[in-house]
């Protein structure tokens, strides 16, 4: 087969995904992949004289991202998108944390020192003008004008609400207040998930005002509200200590959402995947076990659970072999197979999805 019969259509893409967030399939499996750029032109170079600096530039941002994308083929449903990124906890600055920039990622300052400032927190409206909020809104204007149809902006990184308290307090004193005093916790996640869902409002409106799909760094397609909700913190708590005091502020950040696939991070989040299962709203599952704990053909017992309870599953493989293997195991029914190695080139690539083709005929 041809390759060109394999680089991405949004109309096939946005229907094999539609297929899958119901736990079912079209043709076959949606599939994500890379492919190695080898003649790729430099990347612009950056003379900022900070690393704040680089990352605060709209304008830097914006055409490295252009840059990547024209020279980057997207095949299968590889969705040709961009996410605007200050890193992961870009919620938390709206109630006044600072960032740290890395050189590929940030994390942000305390701002509540002691247990007794949970109540400042609650009184306190989110900042949507904060100058991190406001250079995602640049970026996410610009890109799209530059990008012109050709590519899609997608939704920022969202941390939910116990990642925002968890930033702003730190995780080991998040731990120490839920045992101390629980419900002064449990207002302010209550705070945290008003500002969360009011986040994500906004940016939705602002994405789709320039006719962009939802997609996100999980590269998901949907022509509506979707997201990816996730609580990287409750690896840090009991399993009734997330049924009680989590579980409902994830509930709540779904209801504005007609497509949820959650994020479990780690095996030490896995003793909350039942009820993970059990969220209402949710859609499918991505499993992340995370380096130095196997392959995607290693954690089969967790996509049969996710699939047993009518959830789809994304399948981060580790090559196409492993991708090949879960697919021959669980069958294409509620898989989106995402290829983490990228391949050589084009040829390897299409060798592959020749291969998904096959197995889900």
């Amino acid at each position: 087969m041809s390759p060109r019969n394999y680089y991405f259509s949004r109309d096939t893409a946005s229907a094999r995904y539609e297929a899958w967030w119901n736990a079912g399939r079209l043709d076959r499996s949606p599939v994500t992949l890379y492919v190695e750029s080898k003649n790729s032109p430099p990347m612009p170079r950056s003379t900022h004289a900070t690393l704040r600096e680089r990352w605060l530039d709209v304008e830097f941002q914006v055409e490295s991202a252009l840059v990547g994308l024209e020279n980057n083929p997207c095949l299968g449903d590889s969705v040709p998108t961009w996410m605007p990124n200050v890193g992961p906890d870009l919620t938390s600055t709206l109630f006044g944390a600072e960032l740290i920039f890395g050189e590929n990622t940030s994390w942000c300052q305390h701002t509540i020192p002691e247990i007794t400032d949970w109540e400042r927190f609650i009184d306190t409206p989110p900042n949507f003008t904060n100058i991190y909020w406001k250079a995602i809104e640049e970026m996410i204007d610009l890109a799209a004008e530059r990008f012109a149809g050709r590519f899609y902006v997608s939704m920022p990184d969202l941390h939910g609400t116990f990642d925002i308290l968890a930033g702003l307090r730190g995780p080991e004193n998040l731990c120490l207040d839920i045992m101390d005093d629980p419900e002064l916790v449990r207002r302010a996640a209550q705070h945290a998930t008003r500002a969360y869902i009011e986040g994500y409002r906004r940016l939705y409106q602002r994405l789709t005002a320039f006719g962009q799909p939802s997609t996100t760094w999980c590269s998901y397609l949907h022509d509506g509200t979707a997201y990816v909700p996730s609580c990287d913190f409750w690896c840090l708590v009991s399993k009734e200590i997330g049924e009680d005091l989590i579980r409902p502020t994830i509930e709540l950040e779904m209801v504005p959402l007609e497509r949820t696939i959650f994020h479990l991070d780690g095996p030490q989040a896995l003793h909350h995947l039942d009820v993970t299962l059990r969220l209402p709203r949710l859609n499918a599952l991505q499993w992340v076990y995370g380096a130095g704990h196997g392959r995607a053909m290693d954690w089969l017992h967790v996509y049969r659970r996710s699939l047993e309870a009518g959830k789809a599953v994304q399948i981060l493989a580790e090559d196409a072999n492993d991708a090949l293997g879960v697919l021959r195991e669980l069958g294409p029914a509620g898989l989106w197979l995402t290829v983490c190695s990228p391949f050589s080139n084009i040829d390897r690539a299409t060798e592959f999805l020749d291969s998904v083709h096959s197995l889900s005929s």
